[in-house]
């Protein structure tokens, strides 16, 4: 018996396609032939960039329970269902860089601050696993991927942070701890209906860093440097891929050794 290890011709939807690994990995989807659309919140550039791929794009606020619900269903009745969903949308340490005292000291951090990142990181997650399980259930079967993070898995070394305008934050890595345990329970909970979820867990990638982080970063991992933005996309053709069917329920973490030492 072979197994496609292909994800030619299915019907894909990336919520979270303008971020640094978003775009990446709509690049390299729709370049391995997925049938893909790809969202994004209001004020990003995703119509532009689903225009220059040549795919559809729609504008989902995750923050915003009937953006998810319509947007969802928008993309499954543009496909007549769906073979997978990715969940890609966060709130990330760089993004919040230059927003004023983004990043205060834990014994004095702003509720509103955690709350923020929690309802898009972690509660985004479960109403988009939501609606597109109910799409995946429908199609009997196929992959829900949720994007965690090393850091829901390990703490940071806060000491890498020095010096930089960005720091590690309490909320990410509680949302994405979050999100990987959400994951378990639904691949538990959809087994019956041959829905698998599983979740990725990248570790550091590089965006245009300064070389003191780099090289901080480096030294705490195995292989002695961050990732390339091309080196994830790889986890979720397998996972979107026939050759996974047999896996649910995983949290594949992609971090060049961090978390074995």
């Amino acid at each position: 018996m072979s197994l496609d290890t292909g994800i030619r011709g299915k019907r894909i939807l990336l919520l979270g396609a303008c971020g640094v690994l978003g775009r990446v990995h709509a690049r390299l989807l729709a370049e391995q032939g997925a049938r893909l659309i790809i969202a994004d919140r209001p004020g990003t550039t995703v119509r532009e960039d689903a225009k220059a791929l040549g795919i559809p794009g729609i504008e989902i606020d995750v923050a915003q329970e009937r953006m998810v619900t319509d947007g969802v269903a928008s993309a499954a009745a543009h496909f007549s269902g769906l073979d997978g969903a990715i969940f890609n949308a966060a709130i990330t340490s760089e993004g919040l860089a230059g927003e004023g005292n983004a990043f205060p000291a834990f014994e004095d951090y702003p509720l509103v601050l955690w709350q923020k990142a929690i309802e898009i990181s972690l509660t985004g997650a479960f109403l988009f696993a939501r609606e597109a399980g109910k799409v995946l259930r429908q199609a009997s079967g196929g992959s829900l991927i949720n994007v965690a993070s090393v850091y829901g898995v390990v703490g940071p070394d806060h000491r890498i942070y020095d010096g930089q305008p960005f720091r590690s934050f309490p909320a990410y890595s509680a949302s994405k701890a979050g999100i990987i345990g959400l994951t378990r329970w639904l691949a538990t909970w959809w087994a019956k209906d041959g829905v698998r979820v599983n979740c990725v867990s990248p570790g550091g990638v590089f965006n245009d860093h300064d070389a003191r982080f780099v090289a901080a970063y480096a030294n705490r991992t195995p292989m002695g440097r961050m990732a390339d933005r091309e080196e994830v996309t790889g986890i979720l053709v397998y996972l979107l891929s026939d050759a996974s069917r047999y896996c649910t329920g995983q949290n594949f973490i992609i971090d060049g050794g961090l978390t074995s030492w």
